[in-house]
């Protein structure tokens, strides 16, 4: 299967991660996804939404909550960020973007090419280890992932001119003690790159272009994909799977 570039792909938060699952199991070259989401929360695998996002205030502005596949802290998702992510295949392995089995590697092989792409549209940032992109002014992309033996997911958020208040006040963990296997996000200042979508979207193309020394073709989620993510569905609408204690629906 050739490399492909999806641009968005679905609509709405909870299809968007239910896609993002789909193309993770059905992969096995490499894809760029960018894609933008509505309004909302996207909380981590083993994070409980209550301590980690405003829920009554999500609920009362129709603002989703949904849970991800990936660990890692709570993101705001709107208008001006826009989201990245690249999947790789167990068996793909072009210049640096290729298959690997540990956490940190991932991080740094993304953060190299969201580094790169960002530096092209004019704003200078560097990897904060494990997993922050910082520029001058704050934290302009987060990253989590997810790695299994047929392939691998790393995928993030670029702040272009989000609403950064809004974004602070829907990701302010509260402070309050849990127990360790909850993962807590932390509060930490962010900044816009000011970077336009579209130039983002190219350079990001020409990124992974360069990494791996073939183009990537334009294309959409195959047949197969979109018949993987409808069979998710059902999972990401599940109010016990978003806003629910995540060890008691793995229980289930």
């Amino acid at each position: 299967m050739e490399s492909r570039l999806i641009i968005d792909g679905a609509v709405g938060a909870r299809v968007n991660l239910a896609l993002e699952e789909a193309l993770l199991r059905e992969n096995r070259a490499l894809i760029l996804r960018l894609w933008g989401n509505e309004r909302s929360v996207i909380i981590g695998r083993a994070q409980l939404a209550s301590f980690e996002t405003d829920v009554d205030r999500c609920e009362r502005e129709g603002i989703p909550i949904v849970r991800r596949l990936t660990a890692g802290g709570a993101v705001y998702n709107g208008p001006g960020n826009i989201n990245w992510s690249l999947f790789v295949g167990s068996g793909f392995a072009a210049g640096s973007i290729r298959y690997r089995w540990s956490v940190r590697e991932v991080f740094r092989m993304a953060a190299g090419v969201v580094v790169r792409a960002a530096a092209s549209c004019g704003v200078k940032s560097l990897l904060d280890e494990p997993n922050r992109s910082l520029s001058a002014d704050g934290k302009v992309s987060g990253m989590a992932a997810y790695l299994s033996r047929e392939g691998l997911l790393c995928h993030g958020t670029l702040l272009l001119d989000a609403d950064l208040e809004e974004a602070a006040v829907l990701t302010k963990p509260a402070d309050v003690h849990l127990e360790r296997r909850y993962t807590r996000s932390r509060a930490m200042k962010v900044a816009n790159t000011g970077i336009e979508s579209d130039a983002f979207i190219a350079s990001m193309r020409s990124a992974v272009e360069e990494e791996t020394g073939e183009e990537i073709e334009p294309g959409q989620p195959t047949d197969l994909e979109h018949r993987s993510t409808e069979l998710l569905l059902p999972k990401y609408n599940d109010p016990l799977w978003n806003v629910g204690d995540p060890f008691v629906w793995r229980s289930a």
